[in-house]
């Protein structure tokens, strides 16, 4: 008796914690606000009611917030949502709202710059999406056109880290810059193309500068000095 009794409360933690994926769709929603970016054509915001997650524990709103995206793949153009995006992290504010940035990957790695912003409000409800980022059908360097993929480029084809720190050091010098702070594998949007690339972040002093290098040929795509931020 005691096990029936403790595996009909699972089950009705189970189903108070599920949320319906059809009260997740949004075709043929005319209520919407809906902003597209005139060169990605990816929406740059999305505004309205769009779901309700209260039955679902703030801590476990990830797993519904993807079949979100999932749900409405063809609306924000991308393939594989659950590949293709990464939670970075979320923030809570004073109101009790919550927010939710992910980045965007392609063929495993993220794009630089590319961004989703999910919004949860106090009562559980998600009433904005904006951001700016590639649809998944975008040509990089190394299979033009090509759908995503959770592998990167191979290894043996591509330089290391180290080399590019090497090269980035190199540039560097002439800023004064002395040490590696960071670097990471992304593909660095060039004109509509992506190009995969290190981001090596150097440090000097109390000054940084930021290189991207090309991860096949080693040339410096595009360098900043972080003191105009």
């Amino acid at each position: 008796m005691k096990s029936l009794l403790w595996l009909t409360a699972l089950l009705g933690l189970n189903c108070s914690q599920s949320i319906d994926p059809a009260s997740l769709r949004l075709a043929g929603r005319q209520d919407l606000e809906i902003a597209l970016d005139d060169n990605l054509t990816t929406p740059t915001l999305l505004r309205g009611q769009l779901a309700d997650l209260s039955n679902v524990k703030k801590e476990n709103r990830p797993e519904p917030l993807l079949l979100f995206f999932t749900e409405n793949a063809e609306l924000f153009k991308l393939l594989a949502p659950d590949s293709e995006l990464r939670l970075l992290r979320s923030d809570e504010d004073e109101l009790g709202f919550v927010h939710y940035r992910y980045a965007r990957l392609h063929r495993g790695v993220p794009i630089y710059g590319d961004e989703l912003i999910v919004h949860v409000d106090d009562k559980a409800r998600l009433y904005m999406v904006n951001g700016s980022y590639h649809p998944s059908i975008v040509k990089d360097d190394s299979e033009a056109g090509a759908e995503p993929s959770n592998q990167a480029a191979s290894s043996d084809s591509i330089l290391s880290a180290q080399q590019a720190t090497d090269l980035a050091l190199e540039k560097g010098s002439s800023h004064k810059m002395q040490a590696v702070d960071s670097v990471e594998l992304v593909y660095y949007p060039v004109d509509k193309n992506l190009s995969l690339a290190w981001y090596v972040t150097l440090k000097g002093g109390m000054n940084k500068w930021d290189y991207f290098i090309d991860a096949h040929d080693g040339r410096v795509l595009f360098e900043q000095d972080r003191r105009r931020f």
